[in-house]
C-alpha cells in the first residue's frame, strides 16, 4: 500500500467554566465564528473571513443578536470573544506535553509531509505553498499557486505529488518530481460551496470534503472527473453557520471525518473501488471540537481540536474511543507525520502560529 494512505491496524464532562456566559454572546460567537477560519480562533489578531458572501449574508443574524446595528471593529477579536463565552459541552483536554515550535508562519491551515522529509504547509489566506524544513527549521516558499487567493486541504496521490485545494471550489496538482515545483489546475467544482478537507483514496483518486454542502466528492486526478460518493446529516453545517464536514482520512473502506462546529467524530464505510458510502456512520464523540486528522505509524488516530489548544490520540479499534491528548498546540488544525526514520514518531502540526513537532510515543 502507498505510503500516503498509513494502515490501520484495526470524552459526559465537566461544564465549560464559562457556562454561564450569555446566550447572546455565546450565540454572537458561533455566527462569527461561523464566517471565518476557525484556525485562528486563538491567534491574537484579527481573523479574516473566510468569504465576503458569507458576512454579507449573516449580518442580519449578528445585529438581532446584538440588538442593533453590528460594526465590526480593530477590538473584536475571536480571542475576546472567547475569553467570556463557552463552544457548547466540551471535553477538557489535559494536555501531556508542550509541543516544539518548528517555524512562525502565521495561520496555517493544513500540513502535508513530502518524501524527503520536508513539510508542505498551506493557509487558506494566502496561494503559497510553503516548505518547512524540521531539521534547519526554517521555511521558504515552494511555490505560488497560480488562479487562486488561498489554500486549503492537501493529500499526497503519488510519491511527490499533491492534490490541494485552492479557493474554495478548485482542485489543483502540485508536482515536485521534476525539480522545479509546477503546479496546474486539476479541475473546478461550480457547485461547491466550500471545499476543505482532501484525503488520498488511491494513486489516482482523492476524496474532497465540501464543508458548505455536506458531502464528499471523489477526484480522478488525471481526469477531473468527479462525483459524490457520501453524503450524511453529520456532515452538514449546523446551527446556520455554513461550516461543517472538516477533516477527512480515508484507511481500509473507512473514511473518518470531523465535523467542527458540531463537535463530533464520526466514520462512515467506503466500497474500496467505487469509494462510495456503503452504510450507516458511527459517531465516536460529539463533545469535542475536531479539527482535521492523521494516521499515526502506531496504528492510532490523532485530531487536532482547534481552540481546544491540543492534538489528541485515538484508538480506532474501541468501540467508544476516548481521546487522550499528547500535546498542546495553540489553535491546532491539522497534523501529519514525519517520514524519515528520525521523525516517524514525530507528529508536525499546523496552528495559528506556525507549525510544531509533537513526539508521540510508540
Amino acid at each position: 500500500m502507498y505510503s500516503g494512505t498509513p494502515h490501520i491496524n484495526k470524552q459526559q464532562t465537566s461544564r465549560n467554566k464559562h457556562k454561564q456566559a450569555s446566550d447572546g454572546v455565546h450565540q454572537l460567537l458561533l455566527v462569527i465564528i461561523g464566517c471565518v477560519r476557525i484556525s485562528q480562533i486563538a491567534y491574537p489578531r484579527l481573523c479574516r473571513v473566510r468569504h465576503l458572501g458569507y458576512v454579507r449574508g449573516i449580518i442580519p443574524q449578528l445585529e438581532k443578536v446584538c440588538q442593533g446595528p453590528f460594526i465590526p471593529g480593530p477590538s473584536v477579536t475571536l480571542v475576546s470573544l472567547l475569553a467570556g463565552a463557552s463552544l457548547s459541552l466540551a471535553t477538557p483536554v489535559t494536555p501531556r506535553q508542550a509541543a516544539q515550535q518548528v517555524v512562525r508562519i502565521n495561520s496555517i491551515e493544513n500540513v502535508a509531509v513530502r518524501p524527503n522529509g520536508l513539510i508542505l504547509a498551506t493557509n487558506m489566506n494566502s496561494a503559497t505553498l510553503y516548505s518547512v524544513d524540521p531539521v534547519a527549521k526554517t521555511s521558504s516558499t515552494a511555490l505560488s499557486v497560480s488562479g487562486t487567493n488561498g489554500l486549503s486541504g492537501i493529500a499526497e496521490y503519488q510519491p511527490d505529488q499533491f492534490a490541494v485545494i485552492g479557493g474554495g471550489k478548485s482542485i489543483y496538482k502540485v508536482d515536485f518530481t521534476s525539480g522545479t515545483p509546477r503546479s496546474t489546475l486539476i479541475k473546478t467544482i461550480s457547485e461547491a460551496q466550500n471545499l476543505n478537507g482532501l484525503a488520498y483514496f488511491d494513486n489516482s483518486t482523492v476524496l474532497v470534503a465540501d464543508a458548505g454542502r455536506g458531502n464528499v466528492y471523489k477526484m480522478d486526478v488525471n481526469t477531473g472527473v468527479y462525483s459524490e460518493v457520501a453524503r450524511d446529516p453529520t456532515m452538514a453545517p449546523s446551527g446556520g453557520i455554513p461550516f461543517g464536514i472538516d477533516g477527512i482520512r480515508y484507511a481500509n473502506g473507512t473514511l473518518w471525518y470531523t465535523n467542527i462546529f458540531r463537535n463530533s467524530f464520526h466514520k462512515i464505510p467506503l466500497d474500496p473501488v467505487t469509494a462510495k458510502s456503503t452504510g450507516t456512520q458511527t459517531t465516536l464523540w460529539t463533545n469535542l471540537m475536531g479539527d482535521d486528522l492523521c494516521f499515526g505509524p502506531n496504528g492510532k488516530i490523532y485530531v487536532t481540536t482547534n481552540s481546544r489548544n491540543s492534538l489528541v490520540e485515538v484508538d480506532p479499534t474501541a468501540a467508544k474511543p476516548s481521546p487522550v491528548s499528547v500535546g498542546t498546540v495553540t489553535g491546532s488544525t491539522s497534523c501529519a507525520f514525519g517520514r524519515t526514520d528520525k521523525d516517524r514518531n514525530v507528529a508536525y502540526v499546523g496552528g495559528g502560529q506556525g507549525v510544531f513537532a509533537v513526539t508521540i510515543r510508540i
